[in-house]
């Protein structure tokens, strides 16, 4: 299974562009199916701490460091364990289906 993440938004603090909240997409595929997560977190800090980014020099590789840190490895691994089920079922779904449509005197059924 791939995972992707992106960075779907930021919101910050217009007078001081500390950002204080992110929204995040998880994006999985496995074989022909995919599924996404989609969440958010808050940060709290201030300018004034030690290794602050100005918005302007912000990178979704650095605010995707952040979400990855808030959220916690453990809470990842459970994201893709349980996507994984989930693309899994589908793709038997697909490869197994309980019904067929079609008529038997068309050529693709």
């Amino acid at each position: 299974m791939n995972t992707n993440w992106q960075i779907a938004q930021l919101k910050r603090i217009p007078t001081t562009g500390l950002v204080i909240e992110v929204t995040y997409i998880m994006n999985f595929t496995l074989e022909s199916v995919s599924d996404r997560k989609v969440g958010s977190i808050t940060l709290s800090g201030n300018t004034g701490d030690p290794g602050f980014v100005p918005y302007d020099e912000l990178t979704e590789q650095i605010v995707l460091g952040w979400v990855q840190s808030e959220l916690g490895q453990q809470y990842i691994s459970d994201v893709q364990s349980e996507m994984q089920t989930r693309l899994q079922e589908k793709l038997n779904q697909i490869n197994n289906p309980q019904f067929l449509t079609g008529k038997p005197w068309e050529q693709n059924n």
